[in-house]
């Protein structure tokens, strides 16, 4: 066990360290207060809000205008999809509208060869043969005209704008 004295030293070399430290503490408090007391304290707050102002700004755009390229991608495959839907569906129309107005050429021909007076063979065959030229000659049309065709293109290619960023703060 420490004798009353010895502690007492101690406590008193303790106490003379907490002073120092205060005191070393509250010179360079005072001293730094004092550093800064001509600086414009408005202006440096100015300075600063502009600043985040423009980091928060600068930020925004970016993100807006990665926003906008994630959904023109988007929206660009979708309406890709649905393009080339629309033109498998076309192909299957056109095919299917050949078949019919063929099969209608065929049918019409059919009913005229029935409605007509043939008194011989050779004018029957005649007939036949010219009729089929006739046949043959619109499935002909139908084919260069299906073949003829051509599809609008099927990538989509937007027009020039300007940015959404743009727009907004116009």
């Amino acid at each position: 066990m420490k004798s009353r004295t010895n502690r007492h030293k101690a406590m008193w070399s303790k106490k003379k360290i907490a002073a120092g430290i205060v005191s070393l503490t509250v010179a360079i408090t005072a001293t730094t207060g004092i550093a800064y007391a001509d600086v414009d304290l408005g202006a440096t707050i100015e300075t600063w809000f502009n600043k985040k102002t423009e980091i928060v700004m600068e930020s925004l755009e970016h993100s807006i205008q990665s926003e906008t390229d994630k959904q023109k991608a988007m929206l660009k495959e979708e309406l890709q999809l649905r393009l080339e839907a629309s033109s498998k569906q076309l192909d299957a129309y056109t095919e299917e509208q050949k078949l019919v107005h063929a099969q209608a050429i065929e049918q019409y021909a059919a009913a005229i060869l029935e409605n007509v007076v043939i008194n011989n063979e050779q004018d029957r065959k005649q007939m036949l043969d010219k009729i089929q030229v006739i046949v043959d000659s619109a499935k002909e049309a139908i084919q260069s005209l299906a073949g003829s065709y051509a599809p609008p293109q099927l990538t989509f290619v937007p027009s020039e704008s300007q940015s959404v960023t743009d727009a907004v703060y116009e």
